[in-house]
């Protein structure tokens, strides 16, 4: 195609057994790699680390190598893949395979011209690994996307005013979120005569358990299930209407349910993991727990309920750390990163 875009097409790999995939898949890197002046590479899943052919072939050619760990893979694959195998013996080869994939990793990062770490996880686990890395956020909003400040005013004076904390989630439902430590930490307010109201939205495969779990625990006047929300303005209009967000995951995977919370001038309420610890500032944006810490999820919602005046102080700074990390910042910072390369 015409334009700064052009798009290469790969071989189809026709099962475990095709012997001519690999030749072809290099034939047609080789070409790419050889005409261009930097080559992007990310951590690789399974079937696809041949890709890694075009990384390897640039650095051999002395191109310039921008390497990007994308997410938190080790301790995602270790939780929803490792962690759930049938077998024993599944389990062995699984963690092998995960050990492969982070030994392929840790090569391409040590000798990458660049390297873009997208997620505190993959800072923690692979910065020492790397000569030139640097640590990125990924919010996707923008400043016109933050709440506006009249409006954050208004939620703050109902809240002064003794109006219900309401408290929200947004996430797959899957056991990695913690979600029913949330839901039990409900229930413990409700025992110490706290009323709160909680709104989980999205879908998934614990969400039935998690309705069970309220149902059984009688706080289903309190805890409610809106579905899952558009990203986007859609989901950033409907967290504003709250006044405190909450996505207790219990691995280090990053959720960027938080910068959509803090775009919507929310504190962020999480359990302390090198994740959160990058984005949220405790005490000044959001609270931070210990770890899979029901008592102590609950004892920061009490806080944020009885404390309201910290609330709305919080509410404040989750809207000025939105303003100044916004996606146009951070691809900013990206490109002028990348253009020193060439200097």
């Amino acid at each position: 195609m015409k334009g700064p875009l052009r798009f290469l097409p790969l071989p189809v790999r026709k099962g475990r057994f095709d012997v001519l995939y690999a030749s072809k898949l290099q034939r047609a890197l080789r070409s790419a790699v050889q005409h261009a002046d930097l080559v992007h590479t990310s951590n690789l899943f399974g079937n696809d680390t041949a890709l890694y052919f075009a990384h390897d072939l640039a650095t051999k050619l002395r191109k310039k190598t921008l390497f990007v760990v994308a997410e938190d893979f080790c301790d995602m694959l270790g939780w929803e893949w490792v962690r759930t195998a049938p077998s024993a013996l599944q389990r062995w080869r699984r963690k092998r395979t995960l050990r492969s994939l982070d030994r392929a990793v840790r090569k391409r990062i040590a000798n990458a011209s660049l390297v873009f770490l997208h997620t505190p996880a993959a800072v923690s686990r692979y910065r020492l690994d790397a000569s030139n890395a640097y640590a990125i956020r990924q919010p996707v909003h923008e400043r016109e996307d933050v709440i506006a400040a009249e409006a954050l005013k208004e939620r703050c004076a109902a809240l002064e005013g003794g109006e219900v904390l309401r408290i929200a989630t947004a996430s797959r439902m899957q056991p990695l979120k913690g979600l029913d430590m949330l839901v039990r930490a409900i229930a413990l307010l409700r025992d110490r005569g706290v009323r709160v109201e909680l709104m989980m939205y999205g879908g998934g495969p614990q969400q039935p358990e998690l309705e069970q779990l309220a149902q059984r625990l009688q706080i289903s006047d309190r805890v409610h299930f809106g579905g899952a929300l558009a990203p986007g303005q859609e989901l950033r209009s409907t967290l504003a209407r709250h006044h405190l967000f909450s996505m207790p995951h219990l691995t280090t995977d990053f959720g960027r349910g938080f910068f959509d919370a803090i775009s919507a001038g929310l504190p962020v309420l999480a359990f302390r993991s090198a994740a959160s610890e990058d984005t949220v500032r405790d005490g000044m944006d959001g609270l931070l727990v210990p770890n899979a810490d029901v008592e102590s999820l609950a004892s920061a919602i009490e806080h944020a309920h009885l404390q309201r005046t910290t609330l709305i102080e919080m509410s404040k700074g989750a809207r000025e750390r939105a303003l100044r990390n916004t996606r146009c910042e951070w691809n900013r910072l990206r490109a002028m990163w990348i253009a020193d390369l060439f200097r």
